[in-house]
């Protein structure tokens, strides 16, 4: 699977005024970073709700940009090690992906 739809992560940029493009990748950045650390805490944690929580708000970030990975991350077992590593290794490279896409547009 791939980390993000292209097409559509560009396409959600191009529609933007090119001074909002970076600020939106920054808190694009820090909601995945985010919401991904409430996730693994809630599974820490053993608290269904805030899992619900934590995946419904991450299936919103990730359809902005087609990023089927963190999900289907997300969606899985992660109170193994590996697993949680994998999960925050999957933001970090989305995160990566967002911003090579975005970048050519950042004035």
């Amino acid at each position: 699977m791939d980390l993000i739809d292209p097409e559509l992560t560009l396409s959600q940029f191009e529609a933007l005024p090119p001074e909002i493009v970076a600020p939106l990748c920054d808190a694009t950045a820090a909601d995945l970073r985010d919401w991904g650390t409430r996730l693994l805490d809630a599974v820490a944690a053993d608290d269904t709700d805030a899992l619900r929580r934590a995946r419904h708000s991450l299936k919103g970030l990730c359809g902005n940009f087609g990023a089927g990975a963190i999900m289907l991350r997300a969606e899985g077992d992660l109170r193994s090690a590996d697993a949680r590593a994998g999960f925050r290794d999957c933001i970090e490279a989305t995160i990566a992906a967002v911003l090579a896409i975005a970048a050519p547009l950042i004035p």
